[in-house]
């Protein structure tokens, strides 16, 4: 009987093991990293201001956000809402935040 419960014990811990966040990539499927963030960011706030016709320098980052479909910048320029994704082949597109 001791050698069932060692044996049920064993295999529960290697199941548990495996939901262990070890460091690794992202296991929830959202995207983003802190490289992927800072080489978006000065393009994003170069096309949020061709896009809004406010000044880069006064654009700010307000959120960074990880997402299934990669990382998002959120933008403020000059109160206006814009969001910034990095697209696959690593441009990016700015957004208003209305934008479906």
């Amino acid at each position: 009987m001791n050698h069932l419960k060692i044996t049920a014990f064993a295999v529960v811990t290697a199941g548990l093991a495996g939901c262990v966040d070890m460091g690794g990539a992202p296991s929830d499927g959202l995207s983003g990293t802190e490289a992927q963030f800072n080489s978006m960011t000065a393009p994003c706030i170069d096309q949020a201001a061709r896009f809004s016709g406010y000044p880069a320098i006064d654009i700010n980052i307000v959120d960074r956000i990880q997402t299934g479909g990669g990382p998002l910048l959120v933008l403020d320029a000059g109160g206006q809402r814009l969001s910034c994704r990095l697209e696959a082949d690593g441009s990016v597109t700015v957004f208003s935040e209305f934008a479906n």
